[in-house]
């Protein structure tokens, strides 16, 4: 092979929950990877572009499907043992213990605790350290895709941006930060913080842009960058899979979540109330004449929710598609409906992208904050609104009034802008 051959040749790593049940994240990582491909292809025609899906919780790229939590994990997270039950155990209890504790002080001295554990413990830091240098070995470029990654509260992204950072400056490569977003909880004076900062200043990080909260993301980028707010790459859905949106639409989808979701952010509204509010939302549907069904994006506590709400409600299974295990078997589904009524974000990005209509039931302000961005604020309905008459009543709005093109446009021009800032620093750091 020729050099002129050789610096046609970019592999990029693309980082992410690419492994997630929640499928949603892949239209992440595959609505990015087509806008990264066609700038690209635009710059330089010719180019042969490969690219490296990371996972950022160290998952193994084949998934079983086990219900056993543990054996799940054992065949499923790479290098995971088995003989880090004990320090597992600790590590679990200590977070529910910060979480209940109602003092900074607390809280920040069991996190510096728990921190200690990830460092040390087993299938924690060494394990994750070996997972990045075996997805990550001669990349040319790493990507961060998005999402609310700007989380150390719940989820605990924060520790594996820190080693991407560590692995990044270790071999000389460069990273971005691609239009992401707050999840849970974000104050400076937290110690989760201070280790999200150092991941998202170290010298390797080259760009960062935001896709909601500027500010916090502002907060964690530091002076050493200017944060834009763009767009979630997804809004290219249409494009990246295909879709065929002239489809016959005939029901209405309903958009399911876990019944512990809003008190994973420590609100009391759990699986009895969602049980409750989906099923209200069903029945004011079928008084209004309109065929529905319930969706997931594939997580199994969302199923589980799913199945509680269909004998509530005394419905066969029928009424409740199967879980998806494919990301694109849930677009096919989003992409059937006239409109949804969700509470996962990319489902309802999703569905803006083929022109379905959608109403979100917000659990998190990062809803929010999408929905006045797009242009549809009174689109996410707030708890306080929790009400079946009035989310079918939003929906029926939605349905009226459509998807205005411009505001799609715009959207898509955030959303690729957030791509074409950084096109140039991949072009210059081929090998």
């Amino acid at each position: 092979m020729t050099t002129t051959e050789k610096t046609k040749n970019v592999k990029i790593a693309i980082c992410g929950l690419v492994k997630s049940e929640n499928l949603g994240e892949m239209f992440i990582a595959r609505s990015l990877e087509h806008l990264i491909s066609d700038g690209l292809e635009q710059a330089e025609p010719g180019i042969e572009i490969e690219y490296v899906e990371v996972d950022l919780l160290g998952r193994n790229d084949e998934i079983f499907e086990i219900a056993d939590a543990r054996e799940r994990r054992l065949r499923n997270y790479y290098g995971y043992s088995d003989k880090g039950r004990f320090t597992e155990k600790v590590f679990l209890d200590l977070q529910r213990r910060g979480r209940k504790a109602k003092s900074k002080a607390t809280q920040n001295l069991i996190s510096r605790a728990r921190h200690l554990i990830w460092k040390f413990g087993r299938n924690y830091r060494n394990r994750l350290a070996s997972y990045f240098d075996l997805k990550l070995e001669g990349v040319d470029y790493i990507v961060i895709d998005g999402a609310g990654l700007l989380e150390y509260s719940y989820n605990e992204y924060h520790w594996s941006l820190l080693l991407i950072s560590e692995y990044a400056e270790r071999h000389g490569l460069e990273v971005v930060y691609n239009a992401i977003g707050r999840a849970g909880a974000f104050d400076e004076r937290d110690f989760g913080s201070t280790i999200l900062k150092r991941a998202i200043r170290s010298s390797a990080v080259k760009y960062v842009s935001a896709r909601d909260n500027v500010t916090e993301v502002q907060a964690c980028a530091g002076p050493g960058h200017t944060v834009k707010l763009l767009a979630d790459s997804a809004f290219w859905m249409k494009e990246a899979y295909g879709i065929d949106t002239s489809i016959e639409r005939k029901k209405i989808g309903i958009g399911l979540i876990r019944g512990n979701s809003l008190q994973g952010y420590g609100v009391e509204f759990g699986s009895k109330e969602w049980t409750a509010l989906f099923a209200g939302i069903a029945t004011v549907l079928g008084e209004r004449g309109y065929d529905f069904e319930f969706f997931t994006n594939g997580l199994p506590g969302d199923v589980t929710l799913g199945k509680r709400v269909l004998k509530k409600l005394r419905l066969p299974d029928s009424y409740l598609v199967e879980r998806p295990v494919d990301d694109t078997v849930l677009v096919d589904t989003i992409n059937g409906y006239e409109a949804i009524i969700t509470c996962r974000m990319h489902s309802s990005i999703a569905a803006f992208t083929m022109g379905v209509p959608s109403v979100i039931l917000s659990w998190n302000d990062k809803v929010e904050k999408l929905m006045e961005i797009i242009g549809y604020p009174e689109r996410a309905i707030r708890q306080k609104d929790f009400r079946p008459e009035y989310i079918v009543d939003s929906m029926e709005k939605a349905k009226a009034e459509g998807i205005d093109d411009a505001l799609l446009s715009a959207m898509k021009d955030k959303a690729k802008e957030s791509v074409s800032d950084y096109l140039g620093l991949i072009l210059a750091a081929r090998h």
